[in-house]
């Protein structure tokens, strides 16, 4: 079956990053395979072993923490061209310490960690691509680390709506709320400060 074409985002997204020519990206399609997610389905859990590397291809999908009282607390947001699976669970065989969640039906490109690690030996490009998506989620990180040390709750919301443009107004309260660190209550007296006109989706 030919899967390129549900996968066209993807490619010109990593394209962008580092160049992936048509020879290179099919040798990753004969490593991977197609799966979906519907929306509210699991990726995985936290406490699974994630050995799959998983780009998303199309859809929305989130990274979230457990904490030990029972409460959710959302780490990223993840869209094409992000990776759904945990680093240090795929490099060391421990269990992940956080879940992931299809927010949307999700459409993944999957493939074992081990293969992709072969592939970046045989084909430079996959190894220099690698490389870039390491340092774009370690340049993420920091500036997650920065915003949540150093913004308000106020400015943390509008630092998220000017990254995620298109999400602020679709997601449900909930997501946002707990991705900010704060509660629902909290975020609509944000949004009717700054004057923010939208459905209350308030999580049920």
């Amino acid at each position: 079956m030919d899967i390129t074409s549900p996968h066209t985002a993807l490619h010109h997204t990593l394209h962008q990053l580092t160049p992936v020519d048509d020879e290179d990206w099919a040798q990753l399609l004969m490593l991977a395979r197609e799966v979906r997610y519907r929306a509210g389905e699991a990726i995985f859990h936290p406490g699974d072993r994630t050995p799959e590397l998983r780009f998303i291809s199309q859809g929305l999908a989130c990274h979230y923490y457990i904490k030990p009282d029972g409460t959710r607390r959302n780490k990223s947001f993840l869209q094409t061209a992000d990776v759904a699976s945990s680093l240090s669970s795929m490099h060391t065989g421990e269990p992940a310490r956080f879940g992931c969640e299809a927010l949307q039906d999700t459409l993944c490109l999957s493939l074992p960690f081990t293969a992709f690690r072969q592939l970046c030996t045989t084909h430079p490009v996959w190894q220099s691509l690698s490389q870039a998506l390491l340092t774009r989620l370690a340049l993420k990180k920091e500036t997650r680390e920065a915003d949540l040390l150093l913004l308000s709750p106020t400015e943390l919301y509008q630092q998220f709506c000017a990254q995620y443009p298109a999400l602020h107004q679709t997601l449900r309260n909930y997501h946002i709320a707990s991705y900010l660190g704060i509660s629902e209550v909290s975020l609509s007296r944000i949004r009717a400060r700054l004057g923010v006109q939208n459905a209350y989706q308030r999580h049920m």
